[in-house]
């Protein structure tokens, strides 16, 4: 968004939202789906490797201790729930098949697309 606001040289004190800025420039926002489907892929490859379950460790893992004050940061797994749509346990279940986590990815696109009003790409 910082590169779009320079190209229409958009002062950083104008009030404009990043949709007018978007609007004008006649484009969409890919990016943010490009790093979901590549999140998915990435869990997807990490889940089924048979050879180490350390990657499934830290995937599925929960730390002991408290957390610090403030606002949660935003982890991995919730990122890939909400990206998806089901739970961390069917995200298990479901990347198993490999053919059938692929198809799940293609259609997250084609959800996320839609609801972005980017269906036409």
């Amino acid at each position: 968004m910082w590169f779009y606001r320079r190209i229409l040289r958009v002062k950083w004190t104008d009030k404009r939202t990043n949709e007018s800025v978007l609007k004008e420039l006649k484009t969409k926002r890919t990016l943010l789906n490009l790093i979901n489907v590549r999140k998915l892929k990435c869990i997807g490859h990490a889940l089924r490797n048979h050879r180490t379950s350390l990657m499934k460790t830290v995937c599925e893992g929960r730390l002991d201790g408290r957390r610090r004050k403030g606002r949660p940061p935003m982890s991995l797994l919730t990122n890939l729930t909400t990206a998806c749509g089901l739970s961390l346990h069917q995200i298990v279940q479901k990347s198993q098949d490999r053919a059938g986590w692929q198809q799940r990815v293609r259609s997250s696109i084609a959800t996320a697309n839609t609801a972005s009003g980017d269906a036409d790409r």
